[in-house]
């Protein structure tokens, strides 16, 4: 497989992007890694910020109050995280799972998910113009008496894609209670644990015991942080998160594919309020 230190050439009109000293160490970070962490405010400033936590703290306010009644067990691997814009257990008109949200161009949301200086980033590493996938808000609801890791809090490999771009903004102050992020450095395919239950070959959530012997203690990361840690990774790596124990992990998600991925059709529509020619080219790219 080929490694992402190894740039392809430019396809589908993609042309490298100029970026700036933040951008570019976190484009350096993820060919390195596969992992680049950077406070929100360095990347999109305070503005943006402000009307992000505005945005959400309603959604915050009213999953709070209803996790209370959810006990000290989840039920279930659905009742581990409360999504705000994406249904899992209905169904869209095209029968993928989900209700459909719809994003204006003003919302915080795309303007975060769907921003140039996001989407430089992500196309660099990419080294192609990617499209903007997935977009929402997650609650991760914390229980004090779970004792067992279910789904995507065990180690796994994202299956959509071999490179799959996500980027993750925490709301919340993220310590070690709160179910934080982890990720095995270098495993991504073509990193020094490509090779190790590589991509694709069906082994989903591989035996902790083992691959955590298999792992330096050094290169499994833990990112705990305040509230406004931006973290980008390539989860075809392996990473898990969520196992929250007595703190909600709250934070917004953005994900990126390739664009001729048949896994790559969007979840969500946009509301461009006639407004597409004001866009730039990897912005339309992203919303295709």
């Amino acid at each position: 497989m080929a490694s992402l230190r190894e740039s392809p050439p430019p396809s589908d009109g993609f042309a490298a992007p100029s970026l700036n000293d933040v951008q570019r160490a976190a484009a350096d970070a993820l060919r390195a890694d596969g992992i680049a962490i950077v406070p929100f405010v360095d990347l999109f400033g305070e503005e943006l910020w402000g009307a992000a936590q505005a945005d959400i703290e309603p959604f915050v306010r009213e999953t709070e109050q209803a996790a209370r009644a959810l006990g000290d067990r989840p039920a279930g691997k659905e009742e581990v995280i409360v999504r705000r814009f994406f249904d899992k257990a209905a169904k869209n008109g095209d029968g993928a799972d989900g209700q459909k949200p719809t994003f204006s161009i003003d919302s915080p949301w795309l303007r975060i998910g769907a921003s140039e200086l996001l989407l430089d980033v992500v196309n660099d590493y990419r080294q192609r113009l990617t499209r903007l996938f997935y977009l929402d808000n997650w609650f991760t609801v914390p229980y004090p008496e779970a004792d067992t890791r279910v789904a995507s809090q065990r180690w796994h490999r994202d299956p959509e894609d071999e490179h799959i771009v996500k980027v993750f903004v925490y709301f919340s102050d993220v310590d070690e209670e709160a179910g934080p992020f982890e990720y095995v450095r270098g495993s991504t395919a073509g990193g020094r644990y490509g090779d190790l239950w590589s991509w694709g070959e069906g082994h989903r959530y591989p035996p902790v015991d083992e691959l955590e012997a298999a792992v330096a203690p050094g290169d499994r990361l833990t990112v705990t942080g305040p509230a406004g840690t931006v973290i980008l990774c390539d989860t075809g790596g392996f990473h898990r998160g969520g196992f929250a124990r007595t703190k909600p992990r709250i934070l917004s998600i953005s994900t990126y594919l390739r664009p001729d991925r048949k896994t790559g059709k969007r979840r969500f529509d946009v509301d461009f309020g006639g407004r597409q020619d004001e866009l730039p080219p990897q912005v339309l790219a992203a919303l295709s």
